[in-house]
């Protein structure tokens, strides 16, 4: 049962709204946790069911039909012509600038951010592999096939464990663990949110650590988005965790600077180190075996106040110290890049 608005609460400014989703399992577990949580607030919600470019296209990746923003263009388009009022996107599927007339009116605080190796039941038997895995220990697991469609992730597979092959995949989280217990791979990397999202058990899941599998980045993060500058939107700010905007925002300004989008391998994880510390990782991952990676970490009390752009700046520093722009170069992306 939903819970009553808190008396501290704005009142919504319409008596409803309607959210725009995909409709796959995991997106309608999102579109659902976002309506409870505007129900609290005082906000009924109805849903209108899309399906976008990027579910439609199964036979062909991402990177080669035209990036994450095929998740999200049909949505938008309901935004935009007033069939929707809002859209539920996990933030990962967005391009890392959003423009105008649509803002990020939300980020909910952020769930899992690593992602995991699901082993097929037979091959889990036979190597025991434990809960959470380094870079060494997967190498150890020896010549099994993966399915994964992330460039990320297969590059950095290639670069710690050449004994594995990638294959590519599409489809929704069942359709690729359904195919996994076929025997179509070996094993599959996930992000660990869609599994604890749709409450999966009974897969051998084993956490990559994200001191060498950097998630890519918004990874774990769900966003509301909305038309720029209307009275729902201003809103919309009361379901926003300050902690993981903070965290995502480093992220995605990474990225953009770099002039990335899906087709870049690239990771990026900011997080709390303690009370007064925020930290990042991020890496950049060529065809090659090539890396360029950056950390860094400075005081931040209140997100609110924290020096975002200082932050992001040192990182980009670091990641072409550490030679990025020869990475960018074997990957292909002339795009210019903003070192400062």
């Amino acid at each position: 049962m939903s819970a009553e608005p808190s008396a501290s609460s704005p009142r919504p400014p319409r008596p409803s709204a309607t959210v725009a989703t995909r409709g796959s399992a995991l997106a309608l577990w999102q579109a659902q946790f976002v309506k409870g949580l505007l129900q609290a607030k005082g906000l009924p919600t109805n849903q209108l069911i899309l399906k976008t470019t990027g579910d439609r296209v199964q036979d062909r990746f991402l990177h080669e039909i035209g990036g994450k923003g095929l998740f999200v263009k049909e949505l938008e388009e309901a935004l935009l012509d007033g069939r929707a009022d809002l859209a539920v996107h996990s933030l990962k599927d967005m391009p890392a600038v959003v423009s105008s007339p649509f803002t990020l009116s939300a980020i909910l605080p952020r769930h899992a951010a690593t992602d995991v190796l699901i082993l097929r039941a037979d091959i889990q038997a036979r190597l025991k592999a434990p809960e959470v895995l380094t870079a060494n220990q997967v190498s150890a697991l020896g010549a099994l096939t993966v399915g994964t469609g992330s460039l990320r992730r297969q590059a950095i597979l290639r670069r710690v464990a050449p004994a594995l092959s990638c294959v590519g995949v599409r489809g929704n989280v069942d359709t690729r663990l359904r195919k996994l217990a076929e025997g179509e791979w070996d094993a599959l990397i996930l992000a660990e949110a869609s599994l604890d999202r749709l409450s999966i058990q009974g897969v051998s899941r084993h956490r990559l650590a994200a001191d060498w599998f950097i998630p890519c980045a918004g990874q774990g993060a769900l966003a509301i988005e909305s038309r720029e500058g209307d009275a729902l939107s201003r809103w919309l700010g009361v379901l926003a965790c300050a902690e993981t905007t903070l965290a995502v925002s480093i992220e995605r300004s990474v990225l953009a600077r770099l002039g990335g989008d899906c087709t870049m391998p690239f990771g990026c994880l900011a997080r709390r180190k303690d009370s007064a510390t925020i930290e990042a990782a991020a890496a950049i991952y060529g065809p090659n075996g090539e890396i360029a990676t950056a950390r860094h970490q400075a005081p931040c009390g209140d997100p609110a106040t924290f020096a975002l752009t200082g932050f992001v700046t040192e990182l980009l520093g670091q990641l072409r110290a550490n030679g990025a722009q020869q990475v960018l170069q074997a990957l292909g992306i002339t795009k210019p890049t903003q070192w400062t």
